[in-house]
């Protein structure tokens, strides 16, 4: 079985009153992680943006540094 790690957390805080759901988190996977081998924006190499701040890590590890940054 290949399970992935579930990360659930909030919208960052708005951005100079402007609402970006979940674009932050998505953004800083795509520069931690790596961008998918195409220009998907909702995942990338071991992660994916399931929906309203659900995401899912291939590591456990990938998970924990999410949960540090955003959680």
């Amino acid at each position: 079985m290949n399970s992935w790690y579930v990360a659930s957390v909030q919208a960052p805080p708005w951005d100079k009153g402007l609402y970006q759901g979940w674009t932050p988190c998505m953004d800083w996977c795509r520069t931690t992680f790596g961008p998918a081998p195409t220009t998907n924006l909702i995942q990338g190499h071991g992660w994916r943006y399931c929906s309203e701040g659900v995401f899912e890590f291939e590591r456990e590890a990938d998970r924990t540094a999410f949960l540090l940054r955003w959680g």
